[in-house]
């Protein structure tokens, strides 16, 4: 395919995924204060931080979660801009979103929890923190959710004639330049995380696979080794935005090589079979460009 453009366009859209909580931090003024003058500064220096419900894990879970859920969305995306859209294949939209109104769900959950032990949390808090404790420190429950907000947009990737400025016809020709050679670094982009990302588990893959480390210890692996690999297979046939027939031979590759294999534990137990899958790994890893 020569026109990246059309390849974006047409078979991917952007996605936007935002998820805020409150970091129930706050700066104490008073003890700042106390740890300059402990340390004879001549100006502020120190900033002491103080966790609102130190002591308590509710928010704390929320926050490792979000993270996770963050964490998903870019393993199941490309790369598109700096910050804020990622690049998803259309064919991958159905299973996003519905991916991501379950994770919501869970989410909106914990929050729900959150706020019903809100004041309970809250008494806790202060018996932990002794004299830092400062009731006015703490928003009301009711402006408690407005901290939080979970958001995912999706839109379509714009095409190069989509300026609605009036600037003059060779201001447009000049932009629209610029857009598509914008797009070409963003395709590149997206092509190499591609690619990185089957570099990266084959590498895995091989490493694993083998009877021992470079310590000689027995080398161990989890499910997931092949789950992923597996998974990895799949998503390539989406996230090869470009049609990249390299890119396409080693994901057919790859899926002949494990076509046999339904469970890891079968590499675990079989010899044989394990340095056979190892083999047709690393014969990948050697034929293709990485």
């Amino acid at each position: 395919m020569s026109n990246p453009e059309y390849g974006i366009h047409t078979c991917a859209m952007q996605v936007e995924l935002n998820i805020r909580n409150w970091t129930a931090e706050k700066i104490d003024k008073q003890a700042s204060k106390e740890v300059d003058e402990s340390k004879g500064t001549k100006v502020p220096v120190n900033k002491v931080h103080k966790q609102l419900l130190s002591g308590t894990t509710l928010l704390h879970d929320m926050i490792k979660y979000s993270a996770k859920v963050r964490s998903w969305n870019i393993d199941n995306t490309l790369p598109w801009s700096d910050r804020g859209p990622r690049l998803l294949p259309v064919a991958q939209f159905m299973d996003h979103k519905a991916e991501v109104r379950k994770r919501e769900k869970v989410w909106r959950g914990m929050l729900e929890e959150l706020k019903a032990n809100y004041l309970d949390l809250q008494v806790e808090a202060a018996y932990n923190s002794g004299a830092s404790y400062n009731p006015e420190d703490y928003p009301s429950v009711e402006a408690l959710e407005a901290k939080f907000s979970f958001a995912c947009a999706y839109s379509p990737v714009p095409t190069k004639g989509d300026f609605r400025i009036d600037v003059g016809q060779k201001a447009v020709e000049e932009l629209q330049s610029q857009f598509e050679s914008h797009v070409e670094d963003k395709v590149a982009l997206a092509m190499d995380t591609a690619w990185d990302r089957l570099h990266k588990h084959l590498s895995r893959m091989s490493d694993r696979l083998t009877d021992k480390d470079a310590n000689g210890n027995t080398q161990t692996f989890r499910d997931t080794l092949l789950t992923d690999a597996k998974g990895l297979v799949e998503s390539l046939k989406h996230f090869n935005i470009k049609n990249d027939p390299t890119l396409e031979e080693a994901r057919r590759a790859l899926s002949a090589t494990l076509s046999n294999i339904d469970d890891a534990q079968d590499l675990r137990d079989f010899r044989d079979t394990r340095l056979q899958v190892k083999d047709g790994v690393d014969k990948i890893l050697s034929k293709f460009d990485f």
